[in-house]
């Protein structure tokens, strides 16, 4: 579930309630995925975008995933990147990759962490 807030006439802000979240799998891509998706609405609207609320409920971390959480925990985080918005689509639904720039991207070596079914 989520909501969208705009504070002092300008700044939106995304609260985003998950029900459940496997902590390795989901957790980074969620939080990546609805703070780009507050930029692209707060653009479209002519908005600032503020922030982004994360509630979970049943979080869970499966034991095929704690050696390697332990080696993320131990990492310390580099600078978020940017993002730049450069064409106003008319339709949100008509933005395609090109419109986007992430800059100042920098990522430890990935991890992984396999699908617990």
């Amino acid at each position: 579930m989520m909501q969208f807030n705009i504070k002092d006439n300008n700044k939106l802000s995304c609260s985003m309630y998950q029900r459940s979240n496997d902590e390795a799998c989901g957790t980074c891509f969620n939080i990546a995925s609805y703070s780009f998706l507050t930029h692209l609405l707060a653009f479209h609207c002519d908005l600032e975008p503020y922030e982004f609320i994360y509630y979970k409920g049943n979080c869970h971390i499966y034991e095929e995933h704690i050696s390697n959480i332990k080696i993320q925990l131990q990492r310390k985080p580099y600078e978020f990147p940017t993002l730049q918005i450069i064409n106003k689509r008319e339709n949100i639904n008509d933005y395609n990759e090109s419109d986007f720039v992430v800059s100042n991207y920098k990522h430890h070596d990935p991890l992984e962490f396999k699908m617990v079914v």
